[in-house]
């Protein structure tokens, strides 16, 4: 019986071995998500903090558009190994839009990522945007970040919440931010200026393996 107990400890022991995660804050949940192993790849659920390179909206930005964000933390294996620097270049796309018309509307816009580029080198990658937290470990920027984006405090308590599919069939979305793929994020509710803005900190997870080098 004692042989029997310590083999299954022994084993449960190298599984946890195989699996390294790493605790991440989302939506105010913790989460555990994989890291890479090696240099040679990035598992799926891997997360990488990003910040968005330009402001996106209703009024400036249009469907088809594309957009870059910034790694803003480097992503390293379990070993310590170096995967995806600081500075690498997130890819994406503005797949849809929808503005505010009236008082109690929830404006959104829906952003969908393809392509990560390391040290010049393009990588097919897709995610699925996890978080938009405008507070940062330095202290709240959420109010400089809004007041260079000509945003009122109104907008501010619900920019950047991610919509999910319950939220979404509460919008009347004309069939196209519902359809199109892409995380959904909230720009504000009424008569604001509909806008996400330039270096948004968001999280982003990757929903397929992406192999590198």
């Amino acid at each position: 019986m004692y042989r029997s107990i310590t083999g299954i400890a022994i084993a449960m022991l190298a599984a946890a071995g195989c699996a390294r995660t790493a605790q991440v804050e989302s939506g105010g949940e913790v989460v555990s998500t994989p890291l890479p192993t090696n240099t040679s790849s990035i598992p799926v659920g891997t997360t990488l903090k990003v910040t968005l390179d330009q402001t996106l909206g209703t009024e400036t930005s249009k469907v088809g558009d594309g957009f870059t964000a910034s790694v803003a933390e480097p992503l390293n294996t379990t070993d310590g190994d170096l995967v995806v620097p600081k500075g690498a270049v997130l890819h994406g796309t503005v797949t849809g839009l929808h503005a505010s018309e009236h008082a109690g509307d929830q404006a959104a816009i829906k952003l969908d990522f393809d392509t990560l580029t390391i040290n010049g080198q393009a990588y097919a990658f897709n995610a699925k945007i996890t978080n938009t937290d405008l507070k940062t470990q330095g202290g709240d920027t959420r109010n400089e970040t809004l007041k260079k984006a000509g945003i009122g405090a109104a907008a501010g308590a619900a920019l950047g919440a991610i919509l999910g599919d319950a939220s979404l069939g509460k919008i009347a979305l004309g069939g196209l931010l519902g359809a199109a793929a892409g995380t959904a994020i909230s720009l504000g509710t009424g008569e604001v200026q509909a806008v996400l803005p330039e270096g948004t900190p968001m999280t982003v997870q990757s929903t397929q393996m992406v192999a590198l080098r």
